[in-house]
């Protein structure tokens, strides 16, 4: 098993083991994959899908059984929205003591599946079968976690290759999980686009005269970022992205519009209503929070099917994506005057980001602590985001400008996120500044991996949020007329917790504080941890008083 997904190129396997993982355990010890411990199960799903965000390969995580694979689901969850191929490991009890046997026992094909695109039995009989099977169903199409079940006695026996029979037995497997509701029927991999589709796109832009590109998660693997943007600035189409695709087009472009997908009345809405037509590339709506209603033309380009949901479309490119964006390039486009590059410095002229709102003393407005963050951590610095009202407000306004340099748990949005997710870009992107942005409650829900960076000694700064709340919703309660509850507390101090796993840390409470700390840890490469004191009251989700 370890083979198979050392030569799938994976070549670090995230996780907490059990006593009835250690045979596999045994195995990554023998082998040059790496083996990266966890304290919490579901931080190791997150690592593994940051990574394979980052590499454009899958990624793999390992838990025991009963409470691990438990324990894991939110992090398989998030991978399964935020379609990242992760091969999810799990011990299982031998089925030689079933059904006798019910310690810590779970049906865990059920448990899986409504988060997976199938869970699999590893058995000594066509194992090698198996996993590329699963390797190539993360992988193929859209992709998504696949879980792998595996008990200690199966794990310490030979492997039997039965391929003709295997693949039988595995075909019945899988058509009977593909047909599931929740889960994803596969197509074909990536290929060339049918170009009866083509001419049907050059005609819808031909057509156009406010095209407008909204641009998904979907550019990963592929990454087709230079033909992207060929694309937009030979017919001058300003681009929206959805979070996970922010940079894809740096945001300092004349033709980067802005970010969608966080609110119902994003800003950028502004603009994407007055398109008569949609080029939606690698566009999924697992992003959006308004649901996706829009009655121009869409053409669709994605790497898979318009599926779940399927989307009314004008045209369906699916397949490379590449090669396409440059024959579209060359449409008989005629913008309108006023389109393009005048429409979007307009819009950014009305809604100017992290602009600078005033606080009381001794605290920072949020949009101030991200204006320092982007002036002095350098253009190539990764940013990772949790969730809570500073995602919504980075989402929308931090400029990113390389892509896959901002990170978040979108399609989930999953608290807890961003300390696993920058541990995998420290790991991965050890000459790049990283830093973890999170409010009080997602560093709680992750602070055990504290621990983590510390021992594995990351160039990653966490920067927290500090305001003794779950701010979006005493927000949500208060924009309903209900008062504050269950939404407050006292936040530790996270400077002293930080500095007992031996990482530096400091308070601050004003920008020139935040400046100094800002230099004093990001050039060190090493672990850090900033805990800002924060006015929350000018985040965009705030009610305004009346």
């Amino acid at each position: 098993m370890i083979s198979e997904l050392a030569q799938a190129g994976i070549d670090n396997i995230f996780g907490l083991p059990g006593g009835e993982s250690v045979e596999v355990l045994d195995s990554i010890r023998r082998s040059e994959v790496e083996f990266t411990l966890v304290h919490r199960e579901s931080s190791a799903a997150f690592m593994a899908s940051a990574t394979a965000r980052l590499t454009g390969r899958p990624s793999a995580c390992l838990t025991t059984l009963g409470p691990g694979a438990t324990n894991v689901v939110t992090g398989v969850a998030h991978a399964y929205l935020d379609r990242a191929p992760v091969i999810v490991i799990t011990a299982q009890t031998p089925e030689h003591m079933l059904p006798g046997h019910t310690h810590q026992v779970l049906d865990l094909e059920s448990l899986f599946r409504s988060v997976t695109k199938a869970s699999l039995r590893v058995q000594p009989e066509g194992a090698d079968e198996t996993i590329r099977d699963a390797i190539t169903l993360a992988t193929t199409g859209r992709p998504g976690p696949v879980h792998l079940q595996i008990s200690n006695n199966a794990a310490e026996q030979h492997a039997e290759q039965h391929a003709e029979q295997h693949a039988e037995q595995h075909a019945e497997q899988h058509a009977e999980q593909t047909s599931t509701p929740g889960t994803v029927t596969t197509p074909p991999s990536s290929g060339p686009v049918a170009k009866d589709e083509i001419r049907k796109a050059l005609q819808i832009l031909s057509e156009s005269r406010r095209p407008i590109l909204v641009a998904g998660l979907g550019l990963e693997p592929e990454g087709p970022y230079e033909e992207m943007l060929h694309f937009v600035e030979a017919t001058h189409t300003p681009v929206i992205v959805t979070p996970k695709a922010k940079g894809a087009v740096p945001d300092d472009h004349p033709l980067s519009a802005g970010t969608i997908g966080l609110t119902r009345t994003d800003p950028v809405y502004e603009v994407l209503d007055q398109a008569d037509c949609i080029v939606a590339v690698g566009f999924d709506v697992v992003e959006l929070v308004k649901p996706w209603d829009h009655p121009a033309p869409l053409v669709w380009l994605a790497p898979w099917g318009n599926q779940d949901p399927e989307l009314p479309a004008a045209a369906e490119l699916v397949g490379t994506m590449g090669p396409v964006l440059r024959h579209l390039a060359e449409s008989d486009s005629h913008p309108e005057e006023g389109w393009g590059e005048p429409i979007v410095g307009a819009h950014r002229r009305k809604h100017p980001s992290l602009q600078s709102v005033s606080s009381p003393p001794e605290l920072l407005a949020p949009q101030a602590v991200l204006r320092v963050l982007r002036e002095h951590v350098g253009r190539e610095a990764l940013i990772t985001t949790d969730v809570g009202s500073h995602k919504i407000l980075a989402c929308l306004e931090w400029p990113a400008f390389v892509p896959n340099h901002f990170l978040v748990s979108n399609g989930l949005s999953s608290m807890g996120y961003s300390l696993s997710a920058a541990i995998a870009a420290g790991l991965i992107l050890r000459d790049t500044p990283v830093v973890c942005t999170t409010g009080d409650a997602g560093l709680l829900m992750g602070m055990s991996e504290l621990s983590t960076l510390a021992r594995l000694e990351l160039p990653v700064t966490v920067v927290d949020f500090k305001d003794h709340a779950l701010d979006l919703i005493r927000s949500n309660q208060q924009r309903s007329g209900k008062p504050p509850f269950a939404t407050e507390f006292t936040a530790p101090d996270f400077v002293q917790i930080a500095e007992a796993h031996g990482i530096p840390a400091q308070r601050v409470t004003s920008e020139d504080a935040l400046i100094e700390a800002i230099k004093r840890f990001v050039p060190s490469r090493k672990p850090a941890l900033i805990e800002v004191v924060i006015d929350p009251s000018t985040y965009p989700t705030t009610p305004t008083s009346h």
